[in-house]
C-alpha cells in the first residue's frame, strides 16, 4: 500500500467520524457540553426545544385541518420563547419520555402540563406556573362502582400514564395502575372495562367531552385545591429559568396568557 493510499484512507475515515459526531448533534437540546451557561446555550443556538406529546388536547395536539402542533401549552411556549429571544422548537413523543428526555438532554424543557411536585422538585427545578386547575375523577357514564370521591378508588383499576402525577395520585389512594400512553387509551380502557376510573386534568377532560360529548364517560368527583404547572429544566439552568420568569410575567402583565387561556378555555386559567 503506497503512502499517499494510506494518508487518503485515514482522511476518509476522520470524515465518517465526523460525520457521526454531526448526526448524533442532530436533534438534540440547546445544552451543548460546553461551559457556557444554560441561558448562553440557549441565545447561542437561537432556541429552546419544548418536549410535548402532541396528542394531548387542549394542551398540545394537532389542528385536525392543517395538521399543525397546536394547544394551549404550545403557544405559552411560543410566546415565552419570543420574550426570551429565541425560536422555540418542539420534539414530540409519549408522556413517559419526556421528563427522561430533559435528562438525557435532548430537550431543554417539558411544555406538557407538567405538575410542580416535591418529588419533581428534587431533581428539576421550575419555572413559575402558567396554568392553574384542578384534579378530576373519570368513569363511565353508568359509574357501576359508585365512586364519588379521590377516596373512593382504593381497590379500583386506575388508567394512567407511567410517569404522570396522576398515576402517583392514584397509588396513594390505593388504586391499581392500568398503564397508558395518553387520555385517549385511558378512555378506552374505561369503556372496554378494563378500568374503572381514571385521573386526570379537569381542563383536559372538558375538552375532550367538548369535542366527543357521545364519549361514555363523566366526571363524578374533583380535587379541593388547584395543582400548578410550570417548565422544567434541569438542575443548574437558573439564568435560563430567571429569563423565562420574566417572559411569564411579562405576558401575565400584557394579558397574552389570559387570551391563550380564552382562546381555548373560556377563561383564565394562567393565575390562581
Amino acid at each position: 500500500m503506497s503512502k499517499n493510499h494510506g494518508i487518503r484512507k485515514a482522511v476518509a475515515l476522520l470524515s465518517g467520524v465526523a460525520v457521526l459526531f454531526s448526526l448524533a448533534a442532530c436533534g438534540s437540546s440547546s445544552a451543548g457540553s460546553s461551559n457556557a451557561s444554560a441561558l448562553e446555550q440557549v441565545k447561542q443556538a437561537g432556541k429552546i426545544v419544548f418536549a410535548t406529546e402532541g396528542t394531548y388536547a387542549p394542551f398540545s395536539y394537532h389542528d385536525s385541518k392543517t395538521n399543525e402542533l397546536t394547544g394551549y401549552d404550545v403557544e405559552v411556549a411560543r410566546a415565552i420563547a419570543k420574550e426570551v429571544g429565541v425560536k422555540a422548537e418542539f420534539a414530540e413523543g409519549s408522556f413517559d419520555s419526556l421528563l427522561a428526555g430533559v435528562d438525557a438532554k435532548k430537550y431543554d424543557t417539558v411544555a406538557d402540563q407538567i405538575s410542580v411536585t416535591d418529588e419533581r422538585k428534587a431533581k428539576y427545578d421550575f419555572s413559575d406556573a402558567y396554568t392553574y386547575s384542578y384534579g378530576v375523577v373519570v368513569t363511565t357514564k353508568e359509574n357501576p362502582k359508585g365512586i364519588k370521591s379521590f377516596d373512593d378508588i382504593k381497590g379500583l383499576q386506575a388508567a394512567e400514564t407511567g410517569t404522570s402525577n396522576w398515576n402517583k395520585t392514584a397509588q396513594e389512594k390505593g388504586a391499581t395502575i392500568v398503564q397508558v400512553n395518553d387520555f385517549g387509551q385511558a378512555v378506552d380502557a374505561l369503556t372496554t372495562g378494563r378500568a374503572d376510573v381514571t385521573l386526570n386534568d379537569g381542563l383536559a377532560v372538558l375538552d375532550y367531552l367538548k369535542q366527543k360529548p357521545n364519549a361514555d364517560i363523566k366526571i363524578v368527583a374533583k380535587s379541593d385545591s388547584a395543582r400548578s404547572a410550570a417548565l422544567p429544566f434541569r438542575k443548574g439552568s437558573e439564568d435560563l429559568i430567571k429569563e423565562v420568569n420574566k417572559a411569564i410575567a411579562k405576558l401575565q402583565k400584557d394579558g397574552t396568557l389570559t387570551k391563550i387561556s380564552e382562546k381555548y378555555f373560556g377563561e383564565d386559567v394562567s393565575q390562581e
